[in-house]
């Protein structure tokens, strides 16, 4: 089942573009990181910032693994690592947010 969340991109794109290092205003779906039926996107936790130049960039490149090779950049360590940080961040919040409720409860 394919991750899919609009808070998590919305987290993505305020990261900088992770080419250039410009205002990261798109969440670039990894093409290369897991098997995809045609048409269908990757799961949201392969996303990453790119700048509108980088994002067309990208695609026009075609073979999306050397693109990301020529720049080097390991862009689906960084999804991972990435996702990864915000999922615990996340679960640590909703922790935080029961525990309180429980002690307003007592």
């Amino acid at each position: 089942m394919k991750y899919r969340s609009q808070a998590y991109l919305k987290h993505i794109r305020s990261y900088p573009c992770l080419v250039c290092g410009g205002f990261g205003e798109h969440a670039h779906h990894l093409r290369h990181a897991e098997r995809r039926g045609w048409g269908i996107k990757n799961s949201d936790e392969f996303a990453v910032p790119l700048c509108a130049e980088c994002h067309m960039n990208c695609h026009i490149e075609g073979d999306e693994s050397l693109w990301w090779a020529m720049n080097g950049i390991d862009a689906i360590n960084w999804a991972k690592n990435t996702y990864g940080e915000y999922k615990n961040g996340k679960q640590k919040n909703e922790r935080t947010v029961s525990s309180l409720e429980d002690d307003q409860t007592r």
